[in-house]
């Protein structure tokens, strides 16, 4: 089980200046990289006022040096907004930035405004994603290409350099439903299933992945989830200290109208009990929900997503110690 943490909560609260958000995130970076976690993760979101979301291209290679022998995970880019070259070029010179501990982490998206602003619908998400996916490993290779997608035209371009990785970057796709599952088993490297999906869909989805690797005759993998982690002295406690973090995140979801027809059924909200979806309680009790997921589930990686955080820089990094050493420590091989 290899366990990293993911930096949303981490531009909470949105009343500091961008740079001193910013600045924190890296101080507290910096300590983390010696604590055991495996990597370190940032999303993608454009116009997402009140909300705040760095742009992960630029913050990747600011971290790069902060970051010792951490991963350094887009989770997840949004790739159907982007022109295909343009993100290949970048994965390419941040790889080499990072030493070759990029992780590509991706998804399709699902807010309007943000596909209307690049000229797309909802329709055109899959599409867009698998063939940007094609036209970036064939630039990866440093060969000549000439490629005639219905989104992206390259006729004869060759890029300058290719990843440090061969043949390139890990490849992660991010699901919520059984068709993004089978599509990461096929183009990707791992599947990444969400942060809102319950623990019994994420057993569903897990063994939807796993089907699909063997009949594509692939290895595992990475098969992991993202969680929300949630630490205090009983669950009563860490329910308590993450609960006003909790409801503006769900507030978010709701209003970007996360949920869709074809996704499971997805927790945005506290009718089913944090048990149902979350990593909470005591150290003690995040061990065994961690232990179920590894052992009975059969996953090899979770990212947390920490709605327990205290406010100043150190005490989040004595946070994330503790994390580390209570947590990550005793599941982590």
């Amino acid at each position: 089980m290899q366990i990293g943490f993911h930096l949303t909560p981490f531009w909470s609260p949105t009343n500091r200046t961008p740079t001193q958000i910013i600045d924190e995130a890296i101080e507290v970076v910096h300590a983390a990289s010696k604590m055991g976690f495996a990597w370190v993760s940032m999303g993608n979101h454009w116009l997402s006022h009140p909300t705040v979301w760095p742009q992960p291209f630029p913050l990747v290679a600011r971290l790069a040096p902060e970051t010792g022998e951490m991963l350094i995970k887009t989770s997840v880019l949004l790739v159907p907004l982007f022109n295909p070259v343009d993100v290949a070029e970048n994965v390419a010179t941040l790889d080499h930035i990072t030493h070759g501990r990029l992780v590509l982490g991706m998804s399709i998206g699902y807010r309007e405004q943000e596909l209307d602003v690049a000229g797309l619908s909802r329709k055109d998400r899959v599409p867009k994603l698998e063939e940007s996916v094609a036209l970036m490993k064939q630039l990866w290779t440093g060969d000549e290409v000439t490629f005639e997608g219905k989104y992206t035209r390259v006729i004869k371009g060759r890029m300058g350099f290719t990843p440090f990785q061969k043949p390139h970057p890990l490849l992660e796709m991010g699901a919520q439903s059984e068709a993004a599952t089978k599509r990461a088993a096929r183009i990707t490297d791992g599947v990444f299933l969400g942060p809102q999906v319950a623990w019994p869909d994420i057993g569903r989805l897990a063994s939807v992945y796993r089907a699909a690797r063997q009949e594509l005759g692939k290895d595992l993998g990475m098969l992991g989830a993202s969680r929300s982690l949630m630490v205090g002295k009983s669950k009563e406690d860490a329910r308590a200290v993450a609960e006003q973090y909790l409801e503006k995140t769900f507030s978010m979801y709701r209003t970007w109208s996360m949920q869709e027809n074809q996704m499971v059924e997805l927790q945005l909200g506290f009718d089913s009990g944090l048990d149902a979806w979350s990593v909470n309680g005591s150290p003690a009790d995040c061990v065994e929900t961690i232990s179920y997921a590894r052992d009975e589930l059969g996953l090899n990686r979770i990212g947390f997503t920490i709605y327990s955080l205290p406010p100043s820089p150190q005490a989040r990094i004595d946070y994330l110690q503790m994390i580390a050493e209570d947590i990550v420590s005793k599941v982590a091989r």
